[in-house]
């Protein structure tokens, strides 16, 4: 019996040990965590930042740079995103108990969130015609001549978009460029003939600092006369000419020869020119077909009167090209022919269209 009184006592303290010990437990309190929150981005309207059902901050539009502390009681809360005046959710964020600070990059356009974005810049010239520049089928830039425009492109990490281009009031596409989120700057730069786009246009300097670089591509004004071939720039040297009529005179061909081959789908090429024997020269060249000296036209009736200044290949008679050691140049050149004032002659010549100034 007194076994019995002795486990009934033993067991009693035991109990009230253990429930003395809960109630303790139960008693400590549950420890506050502050973090610190930091919201940059940009939106192109209002937005409101809730967190357990208040709102923290509601920047206007534009640039967005919040940063605020928050507490953390339990492990975890959740941030919301909405619009101004709607009860919609457009993001919700789990905030953390650790670490202190914590980021969010928020991107909006008006429709959708995203959490990065990268500074486009679309650099080029436009000869004709109005090109219009369109992600998701939306329009974001149009322009002609000289376009030079640095543009947000909204992006998710590990994700890609498509920049598309067309020529305004017309749906083919001319252009189409993948941009992904791995460099905060990318680059179109084009040239537009009015019929193809040219992209990846860009002015490299010269290996050599005494040389120039030149960059060319070749449109023929004497369609269908011309054959569609790729065509050869054989270089000359000759002296400045005075007059029209020095144009009669041949020029010398630059020894070893130079030759830059410019293809016929209006890609651009470059070759580096080697300094002239002095400020007095300039650099001529003759339009032959590729890898020969033949004249790439498949006939020599009209337009091509060939009277006073008649054409004759292999001596240099088209083109100006003033030499600057150390620079580059972008040049769209024409095969062209000039009327002499009174007469109904024509002579040739070759057109140099420097667009070096839309690519720096």
């Amino acid at each position: 019996m007194k076994l019995k009184i002795f486990a009934f006592f033993f067991l009693s303290a035991i109990a009230t040990l253990s429930l003395s010990c809960r109630k303790a437990e139960l008693l400590q309190p549950e420890p506050v965590k502050i973090i610190q929150l930091n919201v940059t981005g940009a939106s192109s309207v209002e937005l409101e930042y809730l967190y357990k059902d208040s709102v923290i901050a509601a920047p206007p539009a534009g640039g967005i740079n919040v940063k605020t502390l928050l507490t953390v009681k339990d492990q975890h809360a959740d941030l919301k995103i909405r619009k101004k005046g709607s009860t919609e959710i457009l993001l919700s964020r789990t905030i953390t108990a650790a670490p202190f600070d914590q980021y969010i990059s928020i991107f909006y356009d008006g429709t959708k969130i995203y959490n990065s974005s990268i500074s486009l810049l679309i650099k080029g010239y436009a000869l004709a015609g109005e090109l219009e520049f369109l992600i998701d089928g939306n329009v974001f830039l149009s322009g002609t001549g000289s376009i030079n425009n640095t543009s947000p492109i909204l992006i998710d990490k590990g994700t890609k978009r498509e920049i598309t281009v067309r020529k305004k009031g017309e749906t083919d596409i001319l252009l189409a460029k993948t941009i992904d989120a791995t460099s905060n700057s990318q680059s179109i730069n084009f040239f537009y003939d009015g019929i193809k786009i040219v992209d990846n246009v860009s002015l490299n300097p010269p290996v050599n600092p005494a040389n120039m670089m030149v960059s060319a591509k070749f449109e023929t004004l004497f369609a269908p006369q011309f054959k569609n071939v790729d065509v050869d720039l054989v270089f000359y040297t000759r002296l400045k000419p005075q007059s029209t009529a020095a144009y009669a005179s041949a020029g010398t061909k630059v020894q070893p020869e130079l030759r830059l081959t410019l293809l016929k789908d209006g890609t651009f090429s470059q070759i580096e020119l080697p300094p002239l024997p002095d400020a007095n020269y300039i650099y001529s060249f003759d339009i032959v077909e590729k890898g020969t000296d033949n004249v790439p036209y498949t006939t020599t009736s009209a337009p091509f009167v060939l009277a006073a200044y008649p054409f004759k290949p292999n001596q240099g008679r088209y083109g100006e090209i003033n030499f600057e050691a150390g620079k580059s140049r972008l040049f769209v050149i024409n095969d062209t022919k000039n009327i002499l004032a009174n007469t109904r002659s024509t002579y040739f010549s070759g057109k140099v269209t420097d667009l070096s100034q839309y690519f720096r």
